[in-house]
C-alpha cells in the first residue's frame, strides 16, 4: 500500500525500518569513504559506526531469532515493575541495616587485640581503629553491601561482621548477636527469588508471543490460501502484474522470488559479519585494505539486491513488503 499508509505499509513495520536503515548507513558508509577527508562530512563518520549493525539483518529473516527479540521487548515492562519492587527492597533493607549496624562494622587493627575491648584502649595501644570495606554506616555504604549480599560474591563475611557486631566505638565479638542472623537470611531469600520472578516473566512472555505469532502465521496461511483461490477465479480474467515485463525484467522477477537468493544474501550477510570481526587493533596495512574492499563489495551487495528487487516488484509493491 505504499511506503506508509495501510496496514501493509513499508514503514509499518519495524524490520523493514531496521532494513532500510542499515541500506541507509551503508550508502552514507560509501559516500564518506569516496570523500576522503572531506570536513564537511566529517560528521557522517560517526554513522560508520553503525555497520556494526548488519547482522540484525539476519534477525529479520530467522522466525526463531524474531520470537525471542519481540520475548525480550515485550518483558521489558513487567521486568521493569519488578526492579522497581526490588529497588524498593534495597531501600528498605539498606535503611534497616543503617539503622542496626551503623557505627558497628569498625574493628582495631594490630597484632595482638584479644584485651582489646573499645575504641579507646585500641588508640591508647597505638593500633588503628579502622572499619571494614563493605559497611553500613550510611545509605549508599548500605546499597553498597546488599548489592554485595545479593551478587553471593563475599556475603559471607559481611553476614559475620554483623553478627560480630557490639555496639559502636566497640570491639567485634565473635557471634555476639546471633539474632542479626534473621536481617541477612530474610534479605537472601529476597534477593533469590527477585532473580526468579524476571525468569517466569520472561517465559510467559515467550508462550504469549509464540501463540500470537502462531495465531499470525495461521491467519497469514489463510489468507495466501484465499488469495490463491481468488488468484485461481482470476486467472482466465486477469494477467499478473508482470505479464507485461520484458524479458530482461522477468529474468530479475524470477531471480527476486527464488528462494537461493534468500540464502545467497544470508551466506553474503555471515561472511560479511566474519570479515568484520578481523578487524582489530594495529592490523597491517594489508588487512586494513582487504577489509576496506570487502566492506566496498558487501554494501554494493546489498544496493544491488535492492535495485533488482525494486525493478522487480516495481516501487509500490517493493516498499509494501
Amino acid at each position: 500500500m505504499g511506503l506508509y499508509m495501510g496496514e501493509q505499509a513499508y514503514l509499518r513495520s519495524s524490520w523493514n525500518i531496521l532494513d532500510g536503515f542499515l541500506v541507509f548507513v551503508s550508502l552514507v558508509d560509501i559516500v564518506v569513504s569516496m570523500a576522503g577527508g572531506a570536513k564537511i562530512l566529517g560528521v557522517l563518520r560517526v554513522l560508520r559506526l553503525l555497520r556494526t549493525l548488519r547482522p540484525l539483518r539476519v534477525i529479520s529473516r530467522a522466525p526463531g531469532l524474531k520470537l525471542v527479540v519481540e520475548t525480550l521487548i515485550t518483558s521489558l515492562k513487567p521486568i521493569g515493575n519488578i526492579v522497581l519492587i526490588c529497588c524498593a527492597f534495597f531501600i528498605i533493607f539498606g535503611i534497616l541495616g543503617v539503622q542496626l549496624f551503623k557505627g558497628k562494622f569498625f574493628y582495631c587493627f594490630g597484632p595482638d587485640v584479644k584485651n582489646i575491648t573499645n575504641k579507646s584502649d585500641c588508640l591508647q595501644a597505638n593500633y588503628k581503629w579502622v572499619h571494614h570495606k563493605y559497611n553500613f554506616d550510611n545509605l549508599g555504604q548500605a546499597l553498597m553491601s546488599l548489592f554485595v549480599l545479593a551478587s553471593k560474591d563475599g556475603w559471607v563475611n559481611i553476614m559475620y561482621h554483623g553478627l560480630d557486631a557490639v555496639g559502636v566505638d566497640q570491639q567485634p565479638v565473635t557471634n555476639n548477636n546471633p539474632w542479626m542472623l534473621l536481617y541477612f537470611i530474610s534479605f537472601l531469600l529476597i534477593s533469590f527469588l527477585s532473580p526468579q520472578y524476571v525468569f517466569v516473566v520472561v517465559v510467559e512472555n515467550f508462550h504469549k508471543c509464540r501463540q500470537h505469532q502462531e495465531v499470525e502465521e495461521a491467519r497469514r496461511r489463510e489468507e495466501k490460501r484465499q488469495r490463491r483461490m481468488e488468484k485461481k477465479r482470476r486467472k482466465a480474467q486477469k494477467l499478473p502484474y508482470y505479464a507485461s515485463y520484458g524479458r530482461a525484467r522477468l529474468a530479475i522477477h524470477a531471480l527476486c522470488t527464488s528462494h537461493y537468493l534468500d540464502l545467497v544474501i544470508t551466506f553474503i550477510i555471515c561472511i560479511n559479519v566474519i570479515t568484520m570481526s578481523l578487524e582489530h587493533y594495529s592490523q597491517p596495512q594489508s588487512l586494513e585494505t582487504a577489509l576496506k574492499y570487502c566492506n566496498y563489495f558487501f554494501t554494493s551487495t546489498f544496493v544491488i539486491e535492492a535495485s533488482l528487487k525494486l525493478v522487480a516488484f516495481g516501487f509500490r509493491r517493493f516498499f509494501k513488503d
